[in-house]
């Protein structure tokens, strides 16, 4: 964190993490709203899982191609009108009439909000030195972990008299917010050049693949239970209200300071760490699933938040800068998180017809751990990344003026 206030990256740090605290909070709040999206629209737990994959579905689709335009145009462009526009149509939901509104409005929501991811890291990526670059990975990612407990809890007291307004609220402050990025995101790119070729080779290599796989797999069980979990603990254990939200944002609370403590470890045994922490993932799923009760659950729940997607995120985001160029970061970090977030679509509707079929959440689970075995397994294949970039005594190419904010 020092060397992040010393070289005055620390506010954009934090404004990224305000913007994935807004980001996972609009989703998360609309999880524990499902029970009630059955009831008013008469549907059941395979089309309510379909809400979710709607969402994702546009927010995948646009991941590439926001990669390329992060490499090329504004970011202040990119943010401010993603961003907004997806406030706009997160409030929109609060709005929806019938089923296929709510499922359309999701759409349109997921797509202008995927244009922050590869943006923002690829900005992120350029600014803040490779030094420093972990830790403010993980203090940006830790708004991801805030937000979903923001959202779980704002839908815990705001959503039994309407469900409409706890949407209704955060989508306001999220055009808010995404007003504030515009403002505070510097407004001019380098076009990449003549890098753009080497990139494109980088981007071909096995341990790239390899990473993509690890992110889908580690990506799978967290989109799991960001959909079902409120419905579980709702549905399974008979929880309700402030204590729900409490249980379902326990993993959250507990990543938060995890994923700061993990990324100041010295870079050499990261992928040590990964794969310890994905082994420790796969046992929490099990004990979740397959034990009775709400004391193994809640462990469960708490190891998860230990070892899940949001304490591994800036180590994988980490491994990709280590073994790139700096003209290629939006490319590299779209494609990463486009076949990563395959998962947020396939997640949500594969485990609803789980349950729909087996009248319980124990296959789901199941299916969850086993995808953190296969990634498990990737990662025993893993070695150190070449050290790639530009020669030694260059300098990373510039993403921006400094213009147009307090960042």
């Amino acid at each position: 964190m020092s060397a992040l206030s010393r070289d005055r990256y620390l506010p954009w740090a934090l404004l990224g993490g305000l913007g994935w605290f807004f980001v996972y909070a609009d989703r998360a709040v609309l999880s524990p709203l499902l029970h009630a999206f059955g009831l008013q629209f008469h549907v059941g737990p395979d089309q309510l899982g379909l809400i979710s994959s709607a969402f994702f579905l546009t927010y995948t689709a646009v991941q590439i191609p926001a990669g390329h335009l992060a490499d090329r145009l504004s970011p202040r462009t990119l943010l401010g009108a993603g961003y907004v526009g997806f406030g706009i149509f997160i409030a929109g939901t609060g709005a929806a009439w019938s089923y296929g509104a709510l499922l359309g409005l999701s759409a349109l929501a997921g797509a202008f909000q995927g244009v922050y991811y590869p943006t923002q890291f690829a900005i992120t990526a350029r600014r803040i030195p490779e030094k420093a670059l972990p830790v403010a990975n993980a203090v940006i990612t830790a708004g991801m972990g805030a937000g979903i407990a923001g959202g779980y809890l704002v839908a815990a007291l705001l959503a039994p008299g309407d469900w409409r307004i706890p949407v209704r609220i955060l989508g306001l402050l999220t055009v808010a917010v995404g007003i504030w990025l515009y403002l505070a995101t510097p407004s001019r790119v380098e076009r990449p050049g003549r890098a753009e070729s080497s990139g494109v080779q980088r981007l071909a290599t096995r341990r790239f693949a390899a990473l993509l796989a690890i992110n889908f797999c580690s990506l799978y069980p967290f989109f799991f239970l960001l959909a079902w979990l409120p419905y579980d603990l709702g549905q399974t254990h008979a929880l309700h209200g402030l204590w729900l939200g409490l249980a379902a944002s326990l993993p959250t609370v507990v990543a938060i300071p995890a994923t700061i403590l993990w990324s100041r470890r010295a870079s050499a045994g990261r992928l040590r760490r990964i794969r310890l922490l994905l082994a420790a993932a796969l046992l929490a799923l099990l004990a979740m699933g397959l034990l009775s009760g709400i004391w193994p659950l809640m462990l469960g729940l708490v190891l998860y938040g230990l070892s899940g997607k949001l304490v591994l995120d800036p180590m994988v985001l980490s491994e990709v800068a280590q073994s790139l160029e700096g003209a290629q970061y939006g490319r590299a970090y779209g494609t990463l998180n486009f076949v990563g977030m395959l998962a947020s679509v396939v997640a949500p509707a594969l485990s609803g017809v789980l349950v729909q079929h087996f009248g319980s959440f124990s296959p789901a689970f199941v299916v969850a751990a086993f995808m953190l075995l296969v990634a498990l397994v990737l990662s025993l294949a893993l070695s150190p990344p070449a050290q790639v970039g530009p020669a030694p005594g260059t300098k990373r190419p510039p993403v921006a003026a400094e213009g147009g904010g307090s960042t």
